[in-house]
Formats: structure tokens, C-alpha cells, sequence
């Protein structure tokens, strides 16, 4: 891939072609591929600083900031890279509705800059409006086609969005024709896994993740995350026993002890104690992720975050950590509403750690409509639909027991 193969559309996408495959494979950018000139240079700085930031880490925030302050004045006002700092820019100061403007202008001007609509894409999803980019898609549809170098990551975008905007039968289409043109483009296979898990199809997606675990078994950026996903399938295949085994199989894929990759363990987790809340082999291990989640109180962005921090609180029997947690929340960063249901459904964890069921149920049930505010795909959310049905089980459990011993 040389910039012979892209056009005048491609905008920032044409300053370097042979660090956009590793970009947007989430591969990371190697050391061994270093910038010839000054363009090359501000790219690679920007799209290094960019794999921080989606962290929604205030301290990676701030390292994005610096990243951003340093860079080449003279190169950063170049037409292929204006708008897009700029949206950067109003990023880490929490402007979000100015960033998503500056990243719509440049698409509207390149609009088949598929490095630049990953980065919105990216932007959507962490402040919780992925469905946001379909208006972006439609314009892209108008002037990509198969020749294009990056269209298997196009078509992964594309695959992933329509899974968050409620259509997994054309996000299925999508991502497999995203992996027809590249096989191991680990965002189409993430975007097909996310299709088949909405569509309930728990055997497909399994033996499609078998099938293709030489594509994503060695991508550090994606591969426990793909795990999780195999995981869940055995276990709604109701194959607990594979289940659990394919969790230590991805919990031992973590960098190291406290790289921050406990997201996913804790989904796993939780999921499996709703289903078995007798099961305490996992004890040790809830002891452990709360430990490493104690890191996230004042330091996350993401009400997402803290609802899996809390989480692991509550499972390792430690409410006081979730108040703590709640202390800390202060809404900084974030829009009114988003505050608002994401303290309500951390205070829904707390009631449960205590056996507020009736109370759980209430605060759940009261934000469910703005769920999605929290963040994370629609998979991930399902935590707080099996809470509150746990919830509604285990408040009934008792209200029969309490009539029982008073008839």
C-alpha cells in the first residue's frame, strides 16, 4: 500500500499508507516504523496519542492534551489534519459537541478518509453515541468502493455501527463481506461477533470464532475481548463447564497483573454468578479485580467503567468501595442526564450488595430507557437487564418466603 492507491478524499489517511493497517487492525504502530517527514511525524503522534485516549482515563486525557500542545504548529493547519486536531482538541477539554462538528466537517470534505471516521467513530462510542455516525456512512457509501485499500475497515465500521443501531442481520452481511476482503481485519470480526450475539445465534458464533482464532488469537489490542465473546457463547450455548475454561483462557492473556484489561473478566463474571449465584470458585478472583478496579475511583471518565468497578465491588462483598466510588463521581466531563443515570445505577449496585432487591429494581428500572448513556456496546449493557431480572427473582424469592413464615 503505497499513496499511489489513495485519492484526493482520503485526506489525512494519505500521509503515511503503511501505519493505517496497523491502526486500524488496533495492532499498534511499531517502533521499527518511523516517520521520513514532518506530516509523517505529527500523523504518527496523533494516531499513537489517539490509542491512549479512548482509555477515558483522565491521565491519559492529559498526556493527549500535552501530545496535542507539542505538535507541529505549521503541519497541523495542513488541510488533511485541521479539522481533525481540532476535534482532538476539543475532546480533551470535554467541548464534545464541538468535536463531533469538527470531525463531521472534515468527513464531509474527505469523505473517504477511513482513518479519520474510525477516530470519530471511536469519539461516538466513547461518549456513548456510536448510531451517530450513520448519517457519516451514507456519505462515505457515495464515494467508497471495493477498490479502495481500506474498504475491509470501512465495512467494519460500518458492520459495528449497525449492530449499536439495533440492525445485526445487515451488521452480519457487512462484517463478513469486510472479512471476504481481509480475513484477519479484527474489527470485522468483532462487528460479526457482536451481530451473531444480538441475533441470539450462540452455536454460529461459536464455531465462527474457532474457525477464525488464527486471525484474532494474536491481536493484543482485541483478543480478550473476542474471548469474551467466545465465552459467552458457550455459556448461552449452555455449556458452562467450556464456558469457564475459555475465560481462564482469556484472563491468562493479559499483559501483565495490573495492565487495566479487567473489563471483560468482570462481565464474564457477573454474568456467571446471576446464573450461579452458589458457585464461589470465583471468590479469589472477585477479591483480586476489585483490588485492581480500587484504581478507577476518581481516576475514570466512564460511568461504564464504574459500573464494572462497582461490580467487582459488590462480588468481593465490599459496599463500602461503591460509596466511595459514588463520593468520587462527581459528574465532572460529562452531560447532566449521564450523570444523573450513571450515579442512580451505581447506587442500583449498591442496593443489591446489601439485598435491597426492591430497591435495585427501582433505581434500574428507573433509568432503563437512558441505559445507553453509560457507554459500551449493547452486549456489554446487558448486565444491567440480568441484574434487574435477578433482582426481580430473588425480591420475589423473598417476598414468598416472608408470607410463608407468617401464614
Amino acid at each position: 500500500m503505497n499513496a499511489s492507491s489513495f485519492a484526493a478524499t482520503d485526506g489525512a489517511s494519505t500521509l503515511w499508507p503503511e501505519i493505517n493497517g496497523r491502526f486500524l487492525s488496533l495492532r499498534g504502530i511499531p517502533d521499527s516504523l518511523q516517520p521520513l517527514d514532518r506530516s509523517q511525524a505529527v500523523y504518527r503522534q496523533i494516531l499513537v496519542g489517539f490509542d491512549a485516549v479512548t482509555s477515558c482515563e483522565l491521565k491519559d486525557l492529559y498526556k493527549f492534551t500535552l501530545c496535542l500542545q507539542r505538535l507541529d504548529k505549521d503541519e497541523t493547519q495542513r488541510p488533511e489534519l485541521r479539522q481533525l486536531v481540532a476535534a482532538f482538541q476539543a475532546w480533551v477539554r470535554f467541548d464534545y459537541a464541538a468535536a463531533r462538528r469538527h470531525f463531521s466537517q472534515h468527513l464531509r470534505q474527505y469523505p473517504t478518509d477511513v482513518v479519520a471516521l474510525f477516530c470519530a467513530h471511536m469519539f461516538d462510542f466513547c461518549t456513548s453515541q456510536t448510531p451517530e455516525l450513520m448519517s457519516d456512512l451514507a456519505l462515505f457509501d457515495e464515494h467508497i468502493d471495493a477498490s479502495h485499500p481500506l474498504y475491509s475497515y470501512y465495512l467494519g465500521i460500518k458492520a459495528f455501527v449497525h449492530v449499536e443501531a439495533g440492525q445485526p442481520q445487515p451488521a452480519l452481511r457487512l462484517g463478513l463481506e469486510s472479512l471476504r476482503h481481509c480475513p484477519d481485519n479484527i474489527y470485522g470480526i468483532h462487528a460479526v461477533a457482536h451481530a451473531l450475539h444480538e441475533r441470539e445465534c450462540w452455536q454460529e458464533l461459536c464455531i465462527f470464532l474457532e474457525q477464525c482464532r488464527a486471525q484474532w488469537i494474536d491481536n493484543a489490542g482485541m483478543r480478550m475481548h473476542v474471548y469474551w465473546h467466545l465465552a459467552i457463547a458457550y455459556e448461552k450455548s449452555e455449556q458452562a463447564e467450556r464456558s469457564v475454561e475459555t475465560f481462564h483462557e482469556m484472563y491468562a492473556l493479559k499483559d501483565s497483573l495490573f495492565a487495566k484489561q479487567d473489563l471483560d473478566a468482570v462481565a464474564f463474571l457477573w454474568r456467571y454468578r446471576l446464573r450461579h449465584p452458589e458457585d464461589r470458585r470465583f471468590d479469589k478472583e472477585w477479591r483480586k479485580l476489585a483490588g485492581l478496579w480500587s484504581g478507577s475511583i476518581g481516576s475514570s471518565m466512564s460511568y461504564f467503567h464504574r459500573l464494572h468497578a462497582a461490580l467487582a465491588f459488590a462480588a468481593s462483598e465490599q459496599p463500602f468501595l461503591i460509596e466511595k466510588l459514588i463520593a468520587e463521581s462527581d459528574g465532572f466531563g460529562l452531560d447532566a442526564a449521564t450523570h444523573q443515570t450513571g450515579i442512580a445505577v451505581l447506587q442500583a449496585i449498591l442496593d443489591f450488595a446489601h439485598g435491597r432487591y426492591d430497591d435495585c429494581l427501582r433505581r434500574l428500572r428507573g433509568q432503563q430507557s437512558r441505559w445507553d448513556v453509560l457507554g459500551g456496546s449493547r452486549a456489554q449493557r446487558e448486565l444491567l437487564p440480568l441484574t434487574l431480572q435477578a433482582c426481580e427473582q430473588r425480591g420475589g424469592a423473598a417476598r414468598a418466603t416472608g408470607a410463608a413464615l407468617h401464614a
